[in-house]
Formats: structure tokens, sequence, C-alpha cells
């Protein structure tokens, strides 16, 4: 077996305008044509991967998909999920009840839907972004009939409201969810003890893949598990200053330049 690169998605592999360009189509073609894995890792709902993944043309023995920060990872071969971790459906009422009396928006999945009480703005913009169906459910927690995998707190103009929300909301959180960054707007609530690093490791222990044929790429707080994991850890150059530091590697290009088939080309072909 080759090597398995693990690749983020918003800002890492996909431009800003979350289009991919077609510098990091070729390589990743070459290099699942030479015998490499390419697996998409993100904090994304599993079907906004798939479409990515698709068209990717990801559909062969060695592509999946680590999804839900980790909660969720998916042989696309096969057609087979291969893990799943989900909220407790209290974690979720409690979660909801939280955001409301602290005025901030919040969602949860089910079915390739974004549930969620209203439509607002942010429903609005992660639906644009993420290509899933927004189902705005004033009878929501009726509605949610499976525990999901993963609910993401939003405020697209104030982050720190949501460190003070995830500082004041530690010690709830212990034992049941972790809550974590994907980006300033969005603080991602996943189980307890799930990561990147999990999804990841999960399916490198299901392959018998060891360590140091690892690569791990991202830009976020949310990747620096999987990057200080990985055999090679790397750091897209418009990367968080704080994942740059953890990292093996930095690219010298960014998520708008080919950052990702400069990896391919440097560690893997």
């Amino acid at each position: 077996m080759g090597k398995i690169i693990f690749s983020d998605l918003d800002g890492t592999l996909l431009c800003d305008d979350k289009s991919i360009s077609e510098g990091n189509k070729k390589a990743i073609q070459a290099a699942t044509k030479a015998g490499h894995s390419f697996v998409i890792a993100t904090g994304r709902p599993f079907e906004s991967a798939k479409i990515i993944s698709d068209s990717l043309g990801l559909h062969g023995e060695g592509c999946y998909i680590v999804s839900y920060n980790g909660g969720h990872v998916y042989d696309c071969y096969h057609e087979k999920v291969l893990f799943s971790r989900n909220l407790s459906m209290q974690t979720v009422h409690e979660l909801f009840e939280f955001t409301d009396q602290a005025g901030l928006y919040v969602q949860t999945y089910q079915n390739g839907e974004i549930v969620t009480k209203a439509q607002t703005k942010e429903l609005e913009l992660y639906a644009s972004r993420t290509n899933l169906v927004p189902c705005p459910r004033a009878d929501l927690l009726e509605y949610l009939t499976k525990e999901p995998n993963k609910a993401i707190v939003i405020c697209l103009d104030d982050h720190e409201r949501l460190v003070r929300f995830q500082t004041e909301h530690a010690q709830w959180a212990k034992g049941k969810c972790r809550m974590i960054f994907s980006c300033p707007e969005y603080l991602e609530v996943v189980p307890e003890g799930i990561s990147k690093q999990t999804g990841i490791q999960f399916l490198a222990d299901h392959l018998g893949v060891s360590k140091e044929d690892t690569i791990a790429v991202g830009d976020e707080t949310n990747d620096m598990e999987m990057i200080t994991n990985a055999g090679i850890g790397v750091a897209v150059s418009n990367a968080n200053p704080a994942v740059k530091e953890v990292a093996d590697q930095i690219t010298v290009k960014s998520n708008n330049e080919d950052a990702i088939a400069e990896v391919i080309e440097r560690f893997v072909l």
C-alpha cells in the first residue's frame, strides 16, 4: 500500500469560493492512479463531503471520507459506513436550550438536511457553502428522530461570543461532548472523545497502515490533532498560526494556489 493523504476541505483543498482548482484535481488523480489513497477529512456533514468526493472521482479502492470532524468514516469503494459516533438526544436538547438562552444560532443534521429552528442568515450562508438542504423547523426537537453526529453553533460577526459560550459551558460538556472551532464563525459540537484524529486513526487501524505512511493537511484548530499525529503533518500557508506551530511542514502555496498539489508533488509523487 502507498501513502494515505488526509486532506481538510475548507481553507485547504477548497479555494475561498469553494471550488477545486484544476491543479489540485490533477494531482489527486495522479496520486490515486499511482496507488496512493486520498481521504477527505472534514468537519462538514457526510452528504456535503460526498458531493465533493464524487466531483473528484474518488470512487476507487482506497478512497474514503472522514466527516463530522471524525465522527463518521465512509468507504467510497464499497459504499459502506465503517464508523459512526453520535451525540445523545439529551445533549442536543440541552445545547439548543443553552443557545436559546444565549441568543445564538445552532443547527444539527438529519438525512442530509440542515435542521434548525428558523430561517436565518446563518442557515442561508451555511446551506450555500455546503450544498445541503436547509430545513427550518419550529418543532425541531420533535422532528429529530435519530441522534446526530454533531451540531454547530454559528456567529458570523462576533467570535468572542462563541468563545464565551464555549468557556461558560465547558463544565456541562465534560463527558458529553467536545466544543472545538473549525473557523472563527463555527463552534463545532461533537461527541466526547471525537476528533479528526480519532477518525483517521480508526481508518489507519482498519487498513493496517503505519503512521509513517500518513500525511495530514489542514488549516484550522480542528485539524491540529490529525496534523500532529500523522507521519507528515502539513499546514497550508494560509493556516491559523497555531496550526503552523505544530505542523512538520508548511506549504509555500495557499488554498487558492494549489496547496494540495504542492503536498502531493513534494511528499507523495
